[in-house]
């Protein structure tokens, strides 16, 4: 699962000055002793920190390591502005995509490509990712609880269409899901996760009735490793993964990589059709990262997964004799873009 980001950036200069503000407002909030300029420095740092000006800064890059190291600092800044203002819910939904989409992008995809002789470490990196996944989605849903006060009780009905919710809603709704459905794919095992996930479904189908184009298809592209991921019994088919993937790709025109790599992963895999596997992922590294900068990093992380998979294919497929011999420039795939 590729989660997107939460808000267009805007121009070069928008970007340098938001992070600059936020840093000066964050010192202005250690030093002053003043009650009412603290707030007022928190409450500034905090526009700044989950504004428009920030997110492309991040999701501009093309190098997905320096984003990596970054992200933690950033994190724990939230963190910080929240003990001072706990009831911004901008803040809220900024804090807790980013550590969802940290989860996802460092801990969980990259303890999925470790070899079986780093498993105790990928273990370590998973149970982190569950953690931060679950982090991510409460400070979401108090974001949630905070704008709709009835949220909650209507969660809590499973009859209830959460009408109460608005197209303003919509980034909340789609990453609470993004954060309960990814700490499940985590820990499938954990039936008490397991038998909420529904829930997070009730949410993301609410988001895509009130914005189905939300962040170029992010939607679409979740609904493919939601659909291929759960049992068959909690909403799962692979006829519905692949009727997503297709809403995806023409949600971006194809200028994503993240529907190519999913329906791989989720379809191809599963369904043990090798052929379709490296068809898929060889159009996700045809995807150019540069074509569209808001999806750069995206673009980057997926072409890098891509390479792997293709150079890992054998560990996911029941090879016979005439697919070895397709395997013999497998190595290739290493010397592609990263």
């Amino acid at each position: 699962m590729q989660y997107k980001k939460t808000m267009h950036a805007h121009d070069q200069n928008g970007k340098r000055n938001g992070v600059r503000l936020a840093f000066v407002c964050v010192a202005l909030v250690f030093v002053t002793s003043s009650c009412s300029i603290n707030r007022f420095a928190v409450r500034a740092a905090a526009n700044a920190l989950s504004g428009d000006g920030t997110s492309g800064a991040f999701m501009g890059d093309n190098d997905p390591d320096l984003v990596g190291d970054a992200l933690p600092f950033v994190l724990k800044l939230y963190d910080v502005l929240l003990e001072q203002d706990p009831a911004n819910a901008g803040l809220l939904l900024a804090a807790g995509s980013g550590y969802i989409s940290y989860a996802n992008a460092f801990l969980q995809t990259p303890a999925e490509m470790l070899g079986y002789e780093y498993f105790e470490r990928a273990e370590y990196m998973r149970a982190r990712a569950k953690n931060l996944y679950l982090r991510g989605r409460d400070m979401v849903l108090s974001g949630l609880d905070i704008r709709r006060p009835a949220f909650r009780d209507a969660l809590a009905d499973p009859s209830s269409p959460l009408e109460m919710m608005r197209t303003t809603d919509v980034p909340y709704l789609y990453w609470a899901a993004a954060g309960w459905v990814g700490a499940y794919s985590v820990d499938p095992f954990d039936l008490e996760i397991g038998f909420t996930v529904p829930e997070a479904g009730r949410l993301m189908a609410r988001a895509y009735e009130l914005d189905p184009d939300f962040n170029d298809g992010a939607i679409s592209e979740f609904y493919i490793s939601y659909y291929a991921g759960l049992p068959d019994g909690l909403g799962g088919s692979r006829v519905k993964a692949r009727a997503a993937f297709e809403r995806a790709v023409a949600a971006t025109g194809g200028e994503s990589a993240g529907p190519y790599v999913a329906l791989a992963v989720g379809v191809s895999v599963p369904e043990q059709n090798i052929d379709e596997f490296r068809d898929l992922l060889a159009s996700a590294l045809a995807v150019d990262p540069d074509a569209n900068p808001n999806l750069r990093l995206l673009n980057t992380l997926n072409r890098r997964r891509a390479q792997w998979l293709l150079a890992h294919e054998d560990d996911f497929f029941l090879l016979f004799d005439d697919d070895w011999e397709d395997l013999d420039d497998s190595d290739d795939w290493d010397d592609r873009d990263r």
